[in-house]
């Protein structure tokens, strides 16, 4: 591999990021902390931003749903509302087909609920992730039909937008086809479908153009339940709705900004001050999950959503859509338990690749690739886009991880690509779409299916595709540093206001501090359950940090260093600067 492809290789290699200062007006600062009583590095944090404007500043510290465009805002919603609308009031049964993730279920649980509300005959269908592929596939639609033969109405959600032939043949059928998605749009828009709503069609506002497949759903929902219910029993039953869709936020990785952050925001909210009789599927998913006191985006992320993800990776995604409907502890229970053993069995499959496909990295460091390409039929089709996700972290490169695929001839696997400006997986992975099956994804994140005779073809169209792409740029990612700090500053008062921009995601991470010239009051140790986790203490504060995931540490007692960090918590409450990355003091 390229030299930029592994910062970190050796104790020469620190920092292993970019450190790039955010830029700083210091005066817009010092006013907005005055006008809101924050701490002077949370309004510079603000600023950083762009957040200096007063009340603008006070409209992202305190996210109201009222702010939130009306769902007719997004194009195509209205006219898909009037065709369901259509179906409910001729009593046809209508199938809401999904995702097998976190996104994908519940959004479907979301709309299935919309429209019990409305008296619907409403059925879920997930396509089999082995057997028919992710998303609106011919072999998952033929299953779909020969389920639900009286089925007259097909509703995507998360799924869709680049499935042109299932939707064809489901209208030669005669089942009309509503697509809603919120995938990037490419050459096989299904023409045939009555209706799409997809925020990356053109006429989008601005704040709903990061929407994920729950959003959607959400959108779509709040527009059938205003227009076809009461005003009240409308928001009575859009309550638990916003809290699935900010579970299909949180868990689907989009930017926390515009409307989603609004939505991750009061659907947690929500999720923590729902009483005994409310939402007992998530609350009982926390406690298999052992999240202690409110439940917030990381304990959603790293927490609830994985274990929901795991039904749809090597489990049976039902159990996780019995859990979002639960209406009872006694029914939520055995369904969290079961998302839990099934989340067991996913890391024990990713474990296993994971150290078969770092051994064949290994073998090849030293051949300068531009990206990661692994194949090995053996890899569990539910764990490879989590390898290839620690891969791309890992190595900071382009990288794609393939198994078996159930269909002779073809190989399926996913793809993960750096958020490097420059950088686009979809567009990379276009210049090799003569080996393509199929692909279709996000600029960091798609999944593929690849011609097995053509794989060396496809591992040297990718790798070309990458180079020209690469060329000029650091291949290391950023720490963007929002502000300088002294040992001093990091109280209480700065850690609950930093707490406030949250919830914390893509575009909206959590916020990146830095001191310098701190002593290092002991050599740091290694913690948990690898090698690669270390504490490190200061001489300047009691607070200690901690590093995850560096096999190396040159540093040692007495040394002066510069630190980049967030505020976090230990297992017990405690403080402590989870660090980013570090370097001999400048």
């Amino acid at each position: 591999m390229n030299a930029a492809s592994t910062p970190g290789g050796g104790a020469s290699r620190w920092p292993h990021s970019q450190w790039n200062d955010a830029p700083a007006d210091h005066a817009a600062a010092a006013a907005l902390a005055a006008a809101l009583d924050l701490a002077p590095a949370a309004a510079r944090v603000l600023v950083a931003r762009g957040h200096a404007d007063v009340a603008d500043a006070s409209a992202f510290l305190n996210p109201r749903l009222s702010s939130c465009l009306l769902p007719e805002s997004l194009p195509g919603i209205g006219a898909a509302a009037e065709i369901i609308g259509r179906h409910v009031a001729l009593g046809h049964e209508i199938v809401v087909f999904g995702d097998f993730d976190a996104d994908g279920m519940t959004a479907a649980t979301i709309l299935r609920s919309a429209l019990s509300k409305l008296c619907a005959k409403a059925v879920i269908f997930i396509p089999d992730r082995i057997h028919e592929g992710y998303g609106f596939t011919e072999a998952a639609l033929s299953r779909c039909l020969a389920e639900n033969p009286g089925a007259r109405l097909i509703v995507t959600v998360d799924c869709g937008i680049s499935h042109a032939p299932a939707c064809d043949k489901a209208v030669a059928a005669g089942v009309e086809v509503v697509v809603t998605d919120h995938h990037e749009v490419g050459l096989q828009v299904p023409k045939s479908a009555s209706a799409l709503v997809n925020p990356c069609l053109p006429g989008t506002p601005v704040p709903l153009r990061h929407l994920c497949g729950a959003g959607v759903a959400f959108k779509l929902a709040h527009e059938l339940l205003r227009r076809y219910l009461s005003p009240e029993e409308g928001r009575a039953a859009m309550r638990p709705l916003l809290v699935l869709a900010a579970v299909g936020t949180v868990g689907d990785l989009v930017p926390l900004v515009g409307e989603n952050r609004v939505i991750a925001s009061c659907g947690i909210d929500r999720l923590n001050r729902a009483t005994a009789s409310e939402l007992v599927g998530l609350r009982a998913l926390g406690d298999v999950a052992r999240v202690r006191g409110n439940i917030d985006s990381g304990a959603l992320a790293f927490g609830l959503v994985p274990r929901i993800n795991a039904a749809g990776r090597v489990g049976n995604p039902r159990v996780a859509l019995d859990l979002l409907s639960a209406r009872d502890m006694a029914s939520a229970i055995p369904s969290a338990r079961k998302l839990g053993e099934f989340n067991d069995i996913r890391r024990a499959e990713e474990a296993a690749a994971l150290h078969d496909a770092e051994t064949l990295v290994r073998e090849q460091e030293d051949n300068g690739a531009p990206c990661i390409v692994l194949h090995n039929d053996a890899w569990h089709p539910g764990v490879v886009g989590l390898v290839a996700s620690r891969l791309s972290s890992q190595h900071h490169l382009p990288t794609v991880v393939l198994t078996a695929d159930d269909e002779p001839g073809l190989l399926r696997g996913s793809a993960r690509c750096p958020e490097i400006p420059g950088l686009d997986l979809t567009r990379l992975l276009e210049k090799c779409a003569a080996q393509l099956a199929s692909f279709g994804g996000h600029r960091a994140a798609a999944g593929l299916t690849v011609r097995t005779a053509q794989l060396d073809e496809f591992r040297a169209n990718f790798a070309a595709a990458c180079a020209a792409a690469e060329e000029g740029l650091d291949m290391r990612t950023e720490s963007r540093i929002e502000a300088w700090i002294s040992p001093s500053e990091t109280d209480a008062k700065l850690e609950a206001d930093l707490a406030r921009l949250g919830p914390f995601g893509t575009l909206n991470p959590q916020p990146l501090l830095g001191m310098r010239k701190l002593t290092l009051a002991g050599d740091p140790t290694k913690f948990g359950r690898t090698t690669t986790n270390w504490r490190v203490l200061f001489e300047e504060t009691p607070v200690p940090g901690v590093l995850f995931g560096k096999p190396d540490m040159p540093f040692r007692a007495g040394e002066r260093i510069d630190v980049v960090f967030h505020f976090s918590r230990d297992n017990f409450g405690a403080p402590q600067f989870s660090i980013r990355d570090m370097r001999a003091a400048t």
